[in-house]
């Protein structure tokens, strides 16, 4: 078994890649055998909610590989593009009117016939109900929609929204759901089987267990995937993933970075996104302000010192290593990127005096707050869970509990799944310090609406006065040089009110067998980090 490896440069912002396969081969100039239609098996973890009901998930229920949205992203960059439903766009001058030209040609799978405007209509509407849990959901809804033609509509919205194409890409806040199915069948007929327009159609869910696709023939995209059966399988025991791959039970296995050494070790391929999937971090819930629902005065983090004291007695060289084998960046502020608007360069290089290990100074902060005496409860409460693109999370959560004891901090790990997690959240009731990904990485301006001001109820970690002044400014302005100096100055109060932890900034990998699998290019674009099934290239049978 011979793996080949290459390193690539990619965005800027995130300069590693280790690689199997094609994208190696192509690189050192080695012909890769071609690929021919194959079953290929892929384990990942399991997501926040099995449903075919979208609306009803955080957007990691991995139907990806059947339901499409309006837009796509490039395979290598990560653009937006016109590569799924919608062939063509264009906006009005002050971004508050959207329009959308369907391809003709795009159907439904079966029977459903092709995608018309009632069936983005119908799918708004089910996205926007009620019942709808989404992440984001702010950038979609408000909106009223004026058909012009079976294959044209306009997005007419209540105020300018620059970003308005991230709900429609990659990110998934809105997939194109068959309304002639459900006048049809019903939400039963969805919960056995959405038609969807992907290269592949759902013929089976598993709960707790998985969901297995087949491969579309004659797709109407004209493309042709190399992978006639696709059956993805939830386990949330990563050495049990590892077990799977080395004993050739699958073929592509998520695993955290600190077993990937293992797989590696047996000449298993690691591939990558071809650019930063995600961010990750530890969020203070609730810092808001007095009467807002939620505010409580005896979290202890509610004392900036302790916040302070938490990140400073964090070794973030120790995480990278332990957590992402050296092959991630840190943090400094969560939901900034340098491809976002308002990066604020300073605050990279501020970061080693304000957040760096300190173990001796976050000591000393929890002596001037009092620490534990002058709280009425100074535990800290650590929250491992699972969430599917996040192997690492129960790892971080016990790193993080040694770091927090070493310097005095008494804590406690409570175990709990992302839909309990989740429920708190939504209730304004979640006074636990908890795991949180940015993924993929959003606009600006949509990352600090979601997590830091009320637009982003019942999710949001920070509500305060000054902080709603400047996502509302923000969200107000369609000038691309007012909106970076809002969003900057808005990044700085974050990262000065040491409003979260953050951690790193990662590309989504996948440990592959290079006996089955020859390479697959997905660009981090999608909230499980994985995309672009069709173009999973199989090794030759």
């Amino acid at each position: 078994m011979t793996r080949i490896s290459t390193s690539t440069e990619r965005n800027p912002s995130f300069r590693w890649l280790r690689a199997g396969g094609l994208a190696a081969a192509l690189a050192l100039g080695i012909a890769a055998p071609p690929a021919e239609a194959r079953d290929v098996t892929i384990v990942l973890d399991p997501p926040s909610a099995e449903t075919n009901r979208f609306w009803e998930t955080s957007g990691d229920n991995n139907l990806g590989p059947a339901m499409q949205t309006l837009l796509g992203n490039d395979p290598v960059t990560g653009e937006i593009d016109t590569s799924t439903v919608a062939h063509t766009w264009e906006v009005n001058e002050d971004f508050t009117s959207w329009t959308f030209h369907l391809r003709p040609e795009a159907e439904f799978h079966g029977d459903w016939g092709p995608v018309t405007t009632a069936d983005i209509v119908h799918s708004y509407q089910l996205h926007t109900s009620n019942d709808s849990i989404l992440t984001g959901l702010t950038l979609l809804r408000g909106a009223e929609l004026e058909v012009l033609d079976d294959h044209t509509l306009t997005f007419h919205l209540p105020e300018p929204r620059p970003n308005f194409l991230f709900a429609h890409a990659g990110r998934g806040i809105m997939l194109i759901y068959s309304k002639a199915q459900y006048e049809a069948e019903g939400i039963e007929g969805y919960d056995a089987a959405p038609a969807g327009t992907g290269h592949f159609r759902l013929t089976e869910r598993r709960i707790g267990e998985g969901v297995t696709f087949e491969a579309v023939e004659d797709h109407w995209s004209g493309e042709t995937s190399a992978v006639s059966t696709l059956d993805i399988r939830y386990v949330a025991e990563p050495a049990t993933k590892l077990a799977m791959l080395l004993a050739g039970e699958a073929d592509i296995v998520a695993l955290p970075r600190e077993l990937q050494s293992e797989a590696t070790e047996a000449d298993y391929a690691i591939l990558s996104s071809t650019n930063a999937a995600m961010q990750t971090a530890f969020m203070f819930g609730n810092i808001y302000e007095e009467g807002v629902e939620g505010y409580n005065p005896e979290l202890p983090w509610m004392d900036i010192r302790l916040r302070e004291a938490m990140n400073r007695a964090i070794d973030r060289d120790v995480l990278m290593e332990v957590l992402y084998d050296g092959r991630a960046e840190k943090l400094v502020r969560f939901m900034m990127d340098p491809r976002g608007e308002g990066y604020a360069p300073e605050l990279a290089e501020r970061f080693d005096e304000d957040y760096g290990y300190d173990p001796e100074r976050a000591r000393e902060l929890l002596g001037e707050a009092g620490y534990p005496e002058a709280f009425a409860d100074p535990v800290i409460p650590i929250i491992s869970t699972t969430l599917g693109g996040n192997p690492e999370f129960p790892v971080l959560a016990e790193l993080l509990q040694v770091f927090f004891d070493e310097v005095g901090l008494q804590t406690e790990i409570r175990e709990m799944d992302w839909g309990t997690l989740g429920g708190m959240s939504r209730a304004r009731t979640a006074f636990v310090l908890r795991p949180m990904r940015n993924a993929p990485i959003r606009p600006s301006v949509q990352g600090l609406s979601i997590f830091y001001s009320s637009a982003g109820n019942p999710i949001n970690f920070v509500e305060t006065a000054q902080m709603e002044e400047l996502a509302t400014a923000m969200n107000a302005s369609i000038d691309p040089e007012e909106r970076g100096e809002i969003a900057r100055d808005a990044f700085t109060y974050l990262y000065e009110l040491y409003a979260d932890i953050p951690v790193a900034s990662v590309g989504y990998e996948v440990a592959v067998d290079p006996d089955t699998i020859v390479g697959w290019t997905y660009p981090g674009a999608t909230a499980i980090g994985l995309s672009h099934w069709h173009l999973i290239e199989p090794v030759a049978e």
